[in-house]
């Protein structure tokens, strides 16, 4: 059978074609070192220099190599993180392989406080943080070995300015975040805090510091609380909120959200977690980034973000890369997908593969006006558990728990490559 594998030479990485057989290379033994000494080296060549074909859920064609001596077997369990959004609390089934749970979420308001009140309303992520459905799924989780994160999130530009350039808003927080802790077990807080635009050197610093006070309150106030940060995949390389090395010291795990790489608003349509592909088709890729923050940033500490879900887009034609039309773009999440694909009546869906990015696509066709759908399925996400296993990563992070609906192949190829 015909297979691809990715050797890591001088950081590059590059494919190489051939058929599926093993190559053995044998090093030169001296005779003097003995009988025992020969059987001993031969073994250790054996073992280095076989390469051992990754076992796949699927078929062969799920497994790449993308180092030449890839970890196959880390002595630690992965994490399989799942960010559960308040609105999806309803629709989630818990699967055994979920073993950190992070609830979204808490948010951030301008003076630090967690919000619990909005427009008059209860908050709706602090309501059904209080809710019985919430205590069911925690209760769930633990009951099974899992563990449970709270997501504080804060999006707004402005509000994110005023906080971090604030010490009694940041107190203030500590304060909100206290009261919360203690009505609540959780094992981890993870903070969700991003900015659209360009950042500064000093709200950089502004950043750092919150971070920095942030892990010094945790270790004095709740010992056993880990703290993650959420992290754009391009982070890893340009001057945006956060100093990736200057947090390295204060963070447990850095959680890349490796996806949106193409988005609604794209003006073609593209993949939305391209493992590969580099600027050669479109900005970037998953792989050039996580190069780079491995240069900085210990692999145990870094947790691989993967979508449950993709963009579509009304196109001028079905080509892989097509030109969108303005403002046709939307997110689809992982059960809609299947709906199309098993019944795809008028729509005449046609399911595609993107080699270069390792990413499945669809186009369809709606009242004489072309789609081309791009997400994320078994075969795609189990290239990029093939990528977390062979660089020894802390793990994954879905998002987000509840968007695969009844479908349980996702959890299947996870469960089986993780």
């Amino acid at each position: 059978m015909f297979v691809k594998k990715f050797v890591k030479r001088d950081i590059k990485l590059y494919a190489t074609n051939g058929s599926k057989q093993k190559s053995l290379k044998f090093i030169i033994i001296l005779s003097s070192l003995g009988t025992t000494l020969v059987a001993l080296t031969t073994l250790l060549t054996l073992w280095w220099f076989t390469d051992i074909p990754l076992a796949s859920p699927i078929n062969q064609l799920t497994s790449f190599h993308f180092t030449r001596h890839p970890i196959f077997f880390s002595q630690d369990e992965k994490m399989v993180y799942g960010f559960l959004p308040y609105w999806n609390t309803n629709n989630l089934q818990l699967h055994n392989r979920l073993n950190r749970l992070g609830y979204f979420g808490l948010t951030i308001g301008r003076d630090g406080k967690i919000l619990t009140v909005v427009d008059g309303e209860t908050d709706p992520g602090y309501r059904v943080l209080q809710s019985d459905t919430f205590l069911e799924i925690t209760n769930r989780v633990k009951a099974n070995g899992g563990q449970i994160d709270l997501v504080v999130e804060q999006f707004n530009a402005d509000d994110i300015r005023s906080f971090l350039s604030s010490t009694q808003a940041q107190t203030n927080f500590f304060n909100s975040l206290e009261s919360i802790l203690l009505g609540y077990d959780v094992t981890g807080i993870n903070v969700d805090i991003e900015l659209n635009g360009d950042s500064t050197p000093e709200l950089r610093q502004n950043y750092t510091t919150f971070m920095q006070n942030l892990r010094a309150f945790l270790n004095q106030r709740f010992r056993d609380i880990e703290l993650s940060i959420d992290v754009y995949a391009s982070a890893s390389k340009n001057n945006q909120l956060w100093d990736i090395p200057a947090l390295t010291p204060y963070v447990d795990f850095f959680v890349i959200m490796a996806y949106d790489f193409h988005r609604s608003s794209s003006s073609q349509a593209g993949p939305v977690a391209p493992l590969l592909g580099g600027t050669k088709y479109w900005d970037s890729d998953i792989n050039s980034h996580l190069k780079n923050f491995l240069l900085t940033v210990p692999r145990e500490k870094l947790i691989l973000g993967i979508p449950f879900y993709g963009y579509e887009w009304q196109t001028t034609s079905t080509d892989s890369q097509s030109m969108t039309f303005p403002d046709t773009g939307h997110a689809v999440v992982y059960s809609r997908i299947q709906e199309l694909l098993s019944d795809s009546g008028p729509y005449q869906v046609t399911e595609h593969w993107n080699e270069a990015a390792l990413s499945p696509y669809l186009t369809y066709q709606d009242q004489g006006k072309t789609y081309v759908l791009y997400y994320d399925n078994a075969r795609s996400i189990s290239y990029k558990l093939d990528y977390v296993n062979q660089l020894d990563l802390a793990g994954i992070a879905i998002w987000a728990l509840g968007y695969e609906g009844e479908s349980s192949e996702l959890w299947e190829v996870i469960e089986q490559k993780l």
